[in-house]
């Protein structure tokens, strides 16, 4: 008579013993750890594929409403685009560059002799000479944060990177749907849908930072453009360019892009560097109190310390284009947090 081999009606499975639980959790920690370890050795490749990310939802961003007001199809639309935008660099590179390149040759050639002017100038003082004994006596951090000042050098050094997170940027956003339908099919279908409405709820909100961040740093270069100008400081319209690009990396960029106007400012006199400091004063209060809190609150409303935290978090884990994309990256995961985790595991944990 063969065996039946049928769970009898009511059986229940022997647990599992003492050691086969450990041994099991021992597994699992060891597949965490290799996880780990691999995302760690493309960390690079992650971060520029999120770089691409913040290039398709830009590009989408001009190719959407351009593909309305033409009646374009989406590819047309992104191709007039891409066209588009590649011709504005030249002819800007073509008329501006020239003048670009001397100011900030000039920039860079200046630079130590403001420092030894501001040496001389801090050595008149009492309260100078202690500034300079404190520097002195902190010399690593100084050394430290003289490395970290040409934010420009390291992006000019990563100028392939750049190019590839503009070509990934391109294809993705050419076909968005196959790559979105891509990332919904790794989970299991009873959740794809929720999964969906969190990747929209996510580029919605990439969508509006990058918008709101655009004239933000139009505006900060514009102000420290009519400013530099005005008081005379020298080369004002690379001071400007500076300003408005170190936006993108809140708080600290725009604070550490004010150290070169000031030291241009006291290599002519030290009055003039009083002018250039109230003048990034007023253009940086205005910038934090005014734009930047309206992009927030239009955008996703961030803390502001959660920036800060994110730059310091990606920093040291993806380099330079960690710090840059450090807030956009802040921005996918909060919404990421408050729709899986407040929404779906706090509120429905709460009912």
């Amino acid at each position: 008579m063969p065996q039946d081999f049928e769970t009898p009606p009511g059986h229940i499975p022997h647990p599992l013993s003492p050691e086969a639980l450990f041994l099991r959790r021992v597994l699992i920690a060891a597949v965490v750890v290799v996880l780990i370890l691999l995302l760690w050795q493309v960390s690079l490749v992650l971060i520029l594929t999120f770089g691409g990310v913040v290039v398709a939802v830009a590009l989408r961003n001009i190719a959407a409403p351009l593909a309305r007001w033409l009646r374009l199809p989406d590819r047309w639309a992104l191709l007039v685009t891409v066209l588009g935008l590649g011709i504005i660099a030249l002819c800007f590179f073509y008329f501006f560059g020239a003048l670009a390149g001397q100011q900030f040759s000039a920039l860079i050639a200046k630079l130590p002799g403001t420092i030894d002017a501001a040496k001389a100038w801090l050595n008149g003082s009492l309260i100078g000479r202690q500034v300079l004994d404190a520097f002195d006596s902190n010399s690593d951090a100084a050394a430290r944060l003289i490395d970290a000042l040409p934010l420009a050098g390291g992006i000019l050094g990563g100028l392939g990177e750049a190019i590839l997170m503009i070509v990934v940027g391109i294809y993705l956003a050419a076909d968005p749907p196959v790559y979105i339908n891509g990332v919904v099919r790794l989970v299991p279908p009873r959740h794809r849908q929720r999964v969906h409405q969190v990747v929209e709820a996510a580029g919605d909100a990439l969508q509006k930072w990058l918008l709101g961040m655009t004239f933000d740093m139009l505006l900060l270069g514009l102000m420290t453009f009519i400013g530099m100008s005005l008081i005379g400081v020298p080369l004002p319209f690379a001071l400007a360019v500076l300003s408005g690009v170190a936006v993108f990396v809140p708080y600290v960029g725009p604070v550490i892009a004010t150290i070169p106007g000031l030291l241009l400012a006291l290599s002519v006199r030290p009055s003039l560097a009083l002018y250039a400091a109230l003048v990034y004063a007023v253009v940086l209060i205005i910038e934090g109190n005014l734009s930047q809190p309206m992009l927030q609150r239009w955008a996703v409303s961030l803390p502001p310390i959660f920036n800060l935290l994110a730059i310091l978090v990606f920093a040291p884990l993806f380099g330079i284009w960690g710090a840059i994309l450090a807030t956009p990256l802040s921005v996918v995961l909060w919404v990421v947090v408050q729709k899986v985790y407040v929404e779906d595991v706090l509120e429905d944990y709460g009912r």
